[in-house]
């Protein structure tokens, strides 16, 4: 059955509408559910009283974590805080991209992330094929500049982790460990510079800028600007 011009434009704005509400955050073991509205570029989270989520306990420090809000979605970092950052039980070393039904940890609080967004159709997610560089991570495919990019396993592996940390450097070591896991990460770095000759070519050839990908000296690589890619994912007191 096809929708009339009229009902498809209603749902069209509707998708519209609710790809644009920001996120929020739940806390489950909150008396009345409160939940927190994600529309700032940035939320804090702490036990300050002036964090944007006030987390009023001794296990969490003044300005434990944050959560930033860009064009393509949510991302948490920890802010060097004591007792650390939990994802879904897993310590924040770096800023990971947060998806639909992810629980964050600080001290003994845990929070729920809830996006609208994630429900909808990809119709409804059309704006993120506007963006020069991203990953559909469910489909395994890669786009730059709306083409297609025909990668490799491995190149692809790449070019999903510089989206998934987008204007953050990629150290080697995780590089190593993210593309070449069948080797624990002992991989030299003439084979990671040759990978990453391969995916510049590759998006050279689609059109990207040729410093899309920046080496960072004895460090790694970073995608140029943090809003030119997407990715279609305690035991003392606190300071």
């Amino acid at each position: 059955m096809s929708l009339s011009p009229g009902t498809r434009d209603g749902a069209e704005a509707e998708a519209q509408q609710a790809s644009l509400a920001p996120a929020r955050l739940f806390l489950p073991a909150h008396p009345d559910l409160r939940a927190y509205l994600l529309d700032r570029d940035e939320t804090v989270i702490g036990r300050s009283p002036d964090a944007d989520i006030v987390v009023p306990e001794p296990l969490a420090s003044r300005r434990h974590a944050s959560i930033s809000r860009d064009p393509w979605g949510y991302a948490v970092v920890d802010l060097g805080s004591r007792n650390g950052t939990l994802l879904n039980g897993a310590l924040v070393s770096s800023p990971r991209r947060l998806r639909n039904g992810d629980m964050i940890q600080v001290g003994t609080t845990v929070m729920r992330f809830d996006d609208p967004s994630a429900t909808l159709g990809a119709s409804a997610r059309q704006p993120l094929a506007n963006l020069p560089v991203w990953v559909n991570e469910a489909t395994g495919e890669a786009f730059a500049h709306g083409r297609v990019l025909e990668l490799a396993p491995k190149e692809l592996a790449l070019l999903s982790l510089l989206c998934e940390r987008a204007g953050s450097i990629c150290d080697r070591p995780d590089i190593a460990v993210r593309v070449w896991p069948e080797y624990a990460g002992r991989i030299g770095d003439n084979n990671i510079e040759a990978l990453v000759r391969r995916l510049r070519q590759k998006l050279a050839e689609a059109g990207a800028p040729p410093d899309t990908v920046v080496t960072v000296k004895k460090r790694g690589y970073r995608l140029a600007g943090v809003v030119e890619a997407g990715v279609m994912g305690p035991t003392t007191a606190g300071r």
